[in-house]
């Protein structure tokens, strides 16, 4: 068989391999001259027809029209699995390959939902690389080919497009599309727990970059009785590691329990980036609450690998989280070092928040070397201003105090004043606003 054997000779060849002539595959309904015109390509078979010929052969209809071979779906599913693994691993050649290999095979095949997931893959490979706007063109064509029952695969396309608008700075507009969604899904009269874990898990990560502590705790609590119903064993260890970075202090035993189930998940399945970020979580819970020469050893394992794999945009963030704790460990030039080397793939991949944590590492150790440096208000007013593009509320007053405190130390008590108030009217009216 090939890919574009037609339909007649499809249904030909079916009937000589069981040894059937064309009178025993047509009656009793249908006449064996008709079944001789659709073997030979002059008729085409209506479904009522399609249904009796492909149930004589013992072949499922769909699969008898669109030539699809015996189990293609759970072959390619199984491609596709391989591929996110060789993905989380590092070897990306690979994955995008049999990524591709499964797109052209599932379109060919009519298999709409394996199409959807392979192009959902595909974006997830171009993110890897750093290649937002290609991901997000990915995601939007993964959407145009979900049809109502996908709702899982849904909420799995729209948390990385979401996470794609929060990386470009558009966090507000990332929220509505994550809130509505988890509403749709709520609204459902059977709502899917993992949809529900999947998008719950996207929105307590944006809420954690905004600060906004006690929603994300609402949603975790909202999202508990869940947890026993989902299947996807990656999408609960992704819940849990998400949800460990609310903890604090008094806490940490629950989230080392949260991290090593998630790490045992992530080893289990084979998914190295992901333990990587389990690293990553946990040096930020450390460094959260004072622990930083234990949170730069994670951040250094995560960092490892996260660079292995080449995952890009989090070989990033990890790097950044390093800088500042060896920031607070008052070793600077490392600290430079590592901010600079961040900085340079933020500003290729255009992850606006990662850039505004680059400029503000670097500025707070212009200024510690140089109280008044205007290299450091340069550095600090560039993070205040991409904080503010990119509605993270909490860092730009934080950064607005930092450059207060620095122009006050240049003698620049105008701008300095400047600076303090604009902090404030940021606490006073957030950028980006809660919907209740």
């Amino acid at each position: 068989m090939t890919e574009d054997e037609p339909l007649g000779a499809r249904i030909r060849r079916l009937r000589l391999e069981r040894r059937l002539t064309q009178r025993e595959l047509a009656e009793p309904r249908y006449t064996r001259a008709f079944l001789a015109a659709i073997e030979a390509g002059v008729r085409v078979p209506t479904a009522e027809t399609l249904a009796h010929i492909a149930g004589t052969l013992g072949v499922d209809a769909d699969d008898l029209r669109h030539g699809r071979p015996a189990d293609v779906a759970g072959t390619l599913a199984a491609v596709l699995a391989e591929a996110r693994r060789e993905l989380s691993r590092g070897r990306i050649a690979d994955a995008a390959a049999k990524v591709a290999d499964v797109e052209r095979l599932a379109r060919r095949y009519a298999l709409a939902e394996l199409q959807c997931r392979a192009v959902h893959l595909a974006g997830d490979v171009d993110l890897h690389r750093g290649d937002v706007s290609a991901a997000i063109q990915r995601y939007t064509t993964a959407k145009t080919l979900l049809e109502p029952q996908h709702v899982t695969l849904r909420a799995a396309v729209v948390a990385r497009e979401a996470y794609c608008l929060q990386i470009t700075g558009a966090t507000g507009e990332a929220i509505t599309l994550l809130e509505a969604e988890l509403r749709g899904v709520r609204a459902a009269a059977d709502p899917d727990p993992d949809a529900q874990i999947r998008l719950t898990s996207a929105l307590v990560y944006t809420f954690l970059e905004l600060d906004w502590r006690e929603r994300a705790r609402r949603l975790e609590r909202e999202a508990l009785p869940l947890l026993p119903r989902v299947r996807n064993r990656e999408w609960l260890a992704q819940f849990s590691v998400t949800v460990a970075q609310l903890r604090r202090d008094h806490d940490l035993a629950d989230t080392e329990r949260l991290l090593g189930e998630a790490l045992a998940v992530y080893t289990d399945l084979g998914l190295t980036r992901e333990i990587g970020i389990c690293q990553w979580a946990h040096g930020y819970v450390l460094r959260r609450v004072g622990r930083i020469g234990e949170a730069a050893a994670r951040f250094e394992q995560a960092r490892a690998i996260l660079l292995e794999v080449g995952a890009v945009q989090d070989l990033a963030g990890a790097t950044l989280e390093l800088a500042e704790a060896r920031r607070l460990d008052g070793d600077l030039d490392e600290a430079e070092r590592l901010a600079t080397e961040a900085a340079g793939i933020c500003h290729r991949t255009r992850h606006q928040e990662c850039m505004a944590e680059a400029d503000r590492i670097l500025g707070r150790i212009a200024g510690t070397r140089v109280p008044g440096d205007p290299i450091a208000d340069q550095l600090l007013s560039s993070a205040a201003d991409r904080y503010a593009e990119s509605g993270l509320t909490a860092e730009l007053v934080t950064t607005s105090r930092l450059l207060g405190k620095q122009r006050r130390a240049a003698g620049n008590v105008e701008g300095a004043a400047e600076s303090f108030r604009r902090g404030l009217l940021a606490a006073a009216h957030p950028l980006v606003t809660p919907h209740e």
